[in-house]
């Protein structure tokens, strides 16, 4: 069953300006429910890539045991990817349930996320070997190109969650939604993106200088001089750097998620919603991973 989430507070955004003020007045008022799910995801995820023992390929030239490494690895990272899909989806969950005031919310959110779960990591394996192969083939002819090919398969996959939250547990629908919503208004769609992204990252960069201060004096000496490069490895196992960083990259997780929403319900309007039947909720058939083109206006 569909809810009509119309009245959500990220919906109606017309313009850039009003987007990020809607971004900035939902981030303040649903703050405390959000930086916990952010900051429980970034301790865990800066735990398990403490495991990695980074240090040790910079130790061997032979291929063969920097393979081995490699290999070892695996088991940590595809840890990681897990822990921060499953956080994702939580996330997105609590910010299109939260505002509603149910006050069986934490219920509503688990029990949405957990549907969710499955259909979602079938979509981010196919648009992530999509993905893949479109920026490879964008890098091999330039950097631009690529730059270009990165962005719009990340405008593609920010629909994702949001649809299959909201419409649809079939992970080919969620890809065919999300391309024909993205397409929509593809370079407002992508230029959004693409500011939000430049003011995370230069939010990150800040505050990563500044928690790196009391640990390497500097972060830029940190990363040019290979003396220090070593040093800076170890520093991600120190614990106080872990908690520190976790507190910080906590403040940023929930852009992101919030924009997804207000993308969303913009180019959600007027178009029809996929229907699905709970016998083929889950059903995914190889010909439907393409996603249709989206109709022209």
């Amino acid at each position: 069953m569909m809810h009509n989430y119309q009245n959500h507070p990220l919906a109606g955004a017309s313009d850039l300006d009003s987007a990020m003020t809607k971004l900035w007045d939902f981030y303040k008022q649903y703050f405390v429910g959000m930086y916990i799910i952010s900051f429980i995801l970034a301790l865990l995820s800066a735990v398990f890539s403490a495991s990695l023992d980074l240090a040790a390929i910079q130790t061997t030239t032979e291929p063969e045991e920097m393979l081995k490494m490699m290999k070892d690895m695996i088991g940590p990272y595809s840890l990681i990817v897990v822990v921060s899909l499953i956080f994702g989806v939580l996330m997105h969950a609590w910010i299109l349930e939260r505002p509603l005031g149910q006050e069986n919310v934490v219920a509503t959110t688990l029990r949405k996320s957990l549907q969710a779960f499955i259909p979602y990591l079938i979509v981010v394996i196919v648009m992530g070997l999509a993905g893949s192969i479109v920026t490879a083939a964008g890098l091999v002819l330039l950097v631009l190109p690529g730059l270009f090919a990165a962005f719009y398969v990340l405008t593609i996959a920010i629909f994702a969650l949001p649809v299959t939250l909201v419409e649809s547990r079939n992970a080919a629908t969620v890809i065919s939604r999300s391309f024909s919503l993205a397409h929509r208004n593809l370079w407002p769609n992508m230029g959004w993106v693409i500011v939000v992204l430049l003011i995370i990252i230069i939010i990150s960069l800040v505050l990563s200088s500044l928690i790196m201060l009391p640990f390497t004096g500097s972060l830029l000496r940190s990363l040019t001089d290979p003396a220090e490069a070593g040093a800076l490895l170890e520093m991600v196992k120190n614990p106080v750097y872990i908690v520190i960083s976790s507190l910080t990259t906590a403040l940023i997780t929930p852009v992101l998620p919030i924009l997804a929403f207000i993308l969303y319900f913009r180019n959600n309007v007027g178009q029809p919603v996929a229907v699905t039947t709970e016998e083929d909720d889950n059903r995914v058939k190889v010909e439907d991973l393409y996603p249709k083109m989206p109709d022209k206006e």
